[in-house]
């Protein structure tokens, strides 16, 4: 079993000091105004315990349930007859975090998918008719890619694939369904077992993905949770993703006794004058694995693991 809370870090910042440095003479001085919210990143708030199925054993501290990932994103490469030739240059690359809570097997190979799809990103194009212009595309590697398939002779103009043309194209919203698509990649095998309910439950896994989106210039988290169907009598299992919103915790691992009190503390921090939300949920978490312990359960452990993502910059904390 895991805990892991996640979210936005912020600070206040009273600007009325401010503003009455620089005011006109006579200017009046507006107070509703002058709390500003400053971003100060993502963060994920993490126990590392491997335990026995039923919790009551802790085999293992210090496993890592959230990862350093990198998006990297390949660039095509001309010969100056103006063939595609292969990737051999790196356009961009965006750091982003993934944890998880759940099984440690099934999330291994999830990771271990994500990182196969997201390492390899390559610049293509849509196909198109005529003069029509160039719809620049980003390809998966499991993708079919137009450049990849057109006839060696297919000559591109000096004008085309330019730098300028990619700039807004390794979004938050792309990595995030990337992602999306390597977690569904890595569960689709689970539908020729065909899985009873009760297997489905010993395999969950619920996933998260926190990044920095130059685009819109705004950190986001996103929330894949295990989801799962019937689809002519075989159990088909899925994930959908979910933005977390800028004023929510998401809370994964044991939900159903600590969510509500996680959430609770959240929301009566960020009304303080001067919260620290980290702090306090560092706090909690500690509260939360002596809690357990009390009851003769070692479901969660220490050290815990403290990690934040501000604008691609990742730093990690034990605490043990």
């Amino acid at each position: 079993m895991s805990l892991l809370f996640i979210g936005y870090d912020f600070e206040k910042m009273n600007w009325k000091p401010i503003k009455q440095m620089f005011r006109n003479e006579g200017e009046e001085i507006n107070d509703k105004d002058d709390i500003r919210i400053i971003d100060k990143g993502i963060f994920a708030i993490a126990d590392s315990a491997i335990t026995t199925s039923g919790g009551t054993k802790t085999l293992l501290t210090g496993f890592r349930k959230v990862y350093d990932m990198k998006a990297i994103l390949y660039k095509p490469d001309f010969a100056p007859d103006g063939s595609f030739r292969n990737y051999s240059y790196v356009y961009d690359e965006l750091p982003f975090i993934v944890g998880f809570a759940g099984s440690t097997l099934v999330a291994q190979h999830i990771i271990n998918t994500i990182s196969g799809h997201l390492e390899k990103l390559e610049i293509s194009c849509q196909e198109r008719n005529g003069y029509e212009p160039i719809k620049y595309i980003i390809n998966l590697p499991c993708e079919n890619n137009l450049l990849k398939k057109t006839p060696i002779y297919t000559q591109w103009d000096d004008d085309t694939f330019l730098d300028s043309d990619f700039k807004d194209l390794l979004s938050g919203d792309y990595i995030s369904n990337a992602i999306e698509h390597s977690i569904n990649h890595a569960l689709v095998s689970a539908k020729k077992h065909r899985l009873d309910e009760n297997e489905f439950n010993q395999m969950y896994t619920d996933i998260f993905c926190g990044l920095y989106c130059p685009v819109l210039k705004e950190h986001q988290i996103y929330i894949y949770r295990m989801q799962s169907k019937f689809e002519e009598g075989i159990l088909e299992v899925y994930t959908e993703k979910e933005k977390l919103n800028k004023n929510e915790i998401a809370v994964l691992g044991m939900t159903k006794r600590f969510e509500k009190k996680a959430k609770t503390t959240f929301l009566e921090e960020v009304q303080k004058d001067t919260p620290n939300v980290v702090n306090t949920l560092i706090d909690l978490m500690c509260k939360c694995i002596e809690e357990v312990h009390e009851y003769g359960s070692f479901e969660i452990n220490k050290p815990i693991v403290y990690k934040s993502l501000d604008r691609g910059r990742i730093k990690k904390v034990n605490i043990n």
